[in-house]
């Protein structure tokens, strides 16, 4: 079973999945050669995937747009109208790098506001699994601390509880002073910066490295020398 999301079901002439391991993606796909970087490619209704560098995809065409992740956190994001919609591909290195007021600007030079957004969030690494140094955190806080209050940050020190119960067993830590890393909260805190308030927005709590083995993760592959893979998250209009 793959996922769909209420706040994009809920506006006609979209179509959406956030794919599981395996799942056929629909035809003529568009998406990027993704880099982890805050680039935003207009998607082509001619060209193959895969050839331009980007790490969002936006387009008013028929042809659906993709992104594909391993951990990283998809972003499906549609304008109220269906006239534009985007699929952003939000690991930490785009967050920090301006992937979301990119692709938010490109909404605005088509005469989209924020309030006029719909945002899906797909299966991610959660806090649970996604531990990081200090030096990670330090980073962060030293470009964007300014955008969330001290009690929300998007890190803990203490090591949150799996929001669904977990298949697969998290991982142990790997050294004492390890930090545990909310990439969808920092996804969030951008995206309320930017304008959209929480209405706009639709979560998702699948864990990809321990809620389900049909859940691509680049760190439980590494773990546990699993085959690569990875899944599709995928918007197309009507």
């Amino acid at each position: 079973m793959s996922f769909q999301a209420p706040v994009l079901k809920q506006i006609p002439g979209i179509r959406h999945e956030f794919s599981r391991i395996g799942a056929a993606p629909p035809a003529n796909l568009f998406f990027c050669s993704q880099a982890h970087t805050g680039e935003v490619v207009e998607a082509s209704t001619t060209l193959p995937s895969g050839i331009i560098r980007g790490d969002a995809v936006f387009t008013r065409t028929g042809r659906p747009i993709a992104v594909i992740t391993a951990d990283c956190l998809p972003l499906l994001i549609s304008s109220d109208d269906a006239s534009w919609i985007a699929a952003v591909h939000a690991g930490w290195k785009g967050l920090h790098g301006g992937i979301i007021d990119n692709v938010l600007q490109h909404f605005a030079t088509k005469g989209i506001a924020a309030h006029q957004l719909h945002v899906a969030f797909g299966p991610s690494i959660k806090p649970c699994c996604y531990e990081v140094s200090p030096e990670f955190v330090d980073t962060l806080a030293a470009t964007q601390g300014h955008l969330w209050p001290q009690a929300q940050t998007p890190w803990s020190q203490e090591r949150p509880t799996p929001q669904r119960p977990p298949e697969i067993a998290p991982p142990s830590p790997t050294r004492p002073d390890s930090l545990w890393f909310d990439l969808s909260r920092h996804a969030l805190h951008l995206l309320h910066a930017a304008g959209i308030d929480d209405e706009q927005i639709e979560h998702c709590e699948h864990c990809t490295y321990c809620s389900s083995p049909t859940l691509a993760s680049y760190r439980r592959r590494g773990h546990r020398g699993e085959e690569k893979s990875f899944q599709y998250s995928w918007i197309g209009r009507a």
